[in-house]
């Protein structure tokens, strides 16, 4: 009786145990799982975090070493200068065409008078409003940058470039200026290599001119680190395009598309299936976004 009375209540206990054991174990899963759900939606939303960054940073260093990046203000605001119809070529100003047709007019005028054809030239509307207008119509239209060719243009732009950039009046030898103005050469002949694809001649004077502003950069973050960053963001350049290697090769030329989408050199395989595989990393990124 004994033994049967002890063999109950352990068989009582045990399954109060049992039963606790069962919810106890049947809660801390249901937590477990909303916990381990919760932090593979921080681990996504990191990853995520994570990619973008690396795009943003990657998309930052693969600044184009020769053009810097697309729409750089300062040479957008050269280019329109020389393309407006007010700037005169060879430095000259509007005051000082006005100038010129003036004393054009009282010269001549003076000589009417002299040799007594003044009244004459009076009757018959020789100097009329209408004809001076013309003749400074004609000279503008000839002194127009529109119309200069481009070493007169680039000598407008250079001298815009040092106005920008010197330190003082005058300054034509610290560093940011003759960067800036290697510059300012180098879109203009980078322009002239891509109508021209096959002048080999101009394509090497391209590649020593981004070599020595390459070195010239350099030397100004060593000498004065504030006046480098400067200069190189308004220059449209970052510190990555500047102090890292890199040939100006059919590679070069192909991976930032300087004569377009022109295919220059073939990829290999394993190029091209890491190539398709990040975009289709970036396309699912920009999904996810």
């Amino acid at each position: 009786m004994v033994f049967n009375g002890t063999a109950g209540i352990l068989c009582r206990d045990f399954g109060m145990l049992s039963l606790s054991f069962t919810r106890s174990f049947s809660g801390s899963s249901v937590v477990c799982g909303a916990k381990a759900m919760k932090y593979l939606k921080a681990q996504n939303r990191r990853q995520l975090n994570e990619a973008r960054q690396s795009k943003i940073k990657s998309s930052l260093d693969s600044v184009d070493p020769v053009l810097g990046k697309k729409d750089t203000q300062f040479i957008v605001r050269v280019m329109a200068e020389l393309k407006e119809p007010k700037v005169l070529a060879r430095g000259y100003e509007h005051s000082e065409v006005e100038k010129l047709i003036a004393s054009i007019e009282a010269s001549k005028n003076e000589r009417l008078k002299v040799s007594g054809l003044d009244k004459v030239a009076k009757e018959i509307s020789l100097d009329d409003s209408a004809v001076v207008d013309s003749k400074r119509e004609a000279v503008l239209r000839i002194l127009s940058m529109r119309n200069a060719d481009n070493k007169t243009a680039m000598k407008a732009a250079i001298k815009l470039t040092r106005e920008e950039f010197q330190r003082f009046p005058g300054d034509t030898g610290s560093s940011e200026v003759q960067a800036a103005v290697m510059t300012v050469r180098i879109h203009n002949l980078a322009k002239h290599v891509q109508d021209n694809k096959k002048d080999n001649k101009n394509t090497r004077t391209l590649r020593m001119l981004v070599q020595q502003r390459q070195s010239l950069l350099r030397y100004l973050k060593r000498d004065n680190p504030e006046r480098y960053f400067w200069t190189i963001e308004k220059l449209g350049l970052t510190d990555n395009a500047v102090v890292s290697e890199f040939n100006m090769d059919r590679r070069y030329m192909q991976d930032y598309q300087f004569f377009g989408d022109r295919i220059l050199i073939k990829d290999s395989k394993k190029v091209a299936g890491a190539k398709r595989k990040a975009a289709r990393r970036e396309k699912r990124l920009s999904q996810d976004a």
